[in-house]
């Protein structure tokens, strides 16, 4: 049981923490009960589909913070997490400023996702799959930082252009 517990859903933790913190200080349009455009049911079926994937797939991923060949997913994944939080901090301090209304930082919360998805994924292995590669858990995390960029775009292009 304590093997199954150490698993690399940990290193989502502090993400999900910070989103539960701070969404309620986001600006409208990206604040809960903005009004947002249309969005296509494709695209939000998606994001859901590869959330549930992306976060998912990792309580089945060992996490072992003392092995050497975790050392390069931690190094990937500590940048992630201080670029993640450095969106936050402009879209929730400083929403007015020109990095936050702009196309990249605006989906800056979005995009930031791969960085730190990939730094959860590189070296991975999933428990119970055998021919599971980390290729397949890094082309999930892509295509949900695609989906969900795309989403962060047409909100930005609803509410900037």
């Amino acid at each position: 049981m304590v093997r199954l517990a150490q698993n690399r859903f940990w290193l989502l933790v502090p993400i999900l923490v910070l989103d539960l913190l701070l969404v309620g200080k986001l600006p409208p349009p990206l604040a809960p009960g903005s009004p947002a455009p249309n969005i296509p049911g494709w695209l939000s079926a998606s994001k859901t589909v590869l959330r549930v994937v992306v976060f998912g797939a990792p309580l089945l991923m060992p996490l072992s913070l003392r092995a050497p060949r975790m050392r390069p997913a931690l190094a990937v994944y500590s940048v992630a997490l201080a670029a993640y939080v450095a969106a936050w901090v402009a879209v929730v301090w400083a929403p007015s400023s020109a990095w936050s209304t702009s196309a990249g930082g605006f989906t800056a919360l979005a995009w930031t996702s791969i960085l730190l998805l990939t730094g959860i994924g590189l070296r991975s292995e999933l428990r119970f799959l055998p021919r599971y590669r980390p290729w397949m858990y890094l082309g999930a995390a892509a295509l949900f930082t695609d989906v969900h960029t795309l989403h962060m775009a047409i909100i930005w292009d609803s509410h900037y252009t």
